[in-house]
């Protein structure tokens, strides 16, 4: 879930999914942390690479 309030980031959590947080939306950066994001991102190019990180599974030896 990639969203812009806390809400976004509540509702992530809530459906047990990734949740990034966009830092020019609604809401400051500092609340979606507290409310849980897992990703913060300041910019747009930067989502795909947070995206990618929340859902490629770990290798494990």
């Amino acid at each position: 879930m990639i969203g812009d309030t806390t809400y976004d980031i509540q509702m992530a959590l809530a459906a047990q999914v990734g949740a990034i947080g966009v830092s020019w939306g609604n809401h400051p950066a500092a609340e979606l942390k507290a409310a849980g994001a897992h990703r913060l991102v300041d910019r747009l190019e930067d989502v795909l690479h947070a995206a990618r990180d929340l859902t490629t599974p770990a290798l494990t030896p």
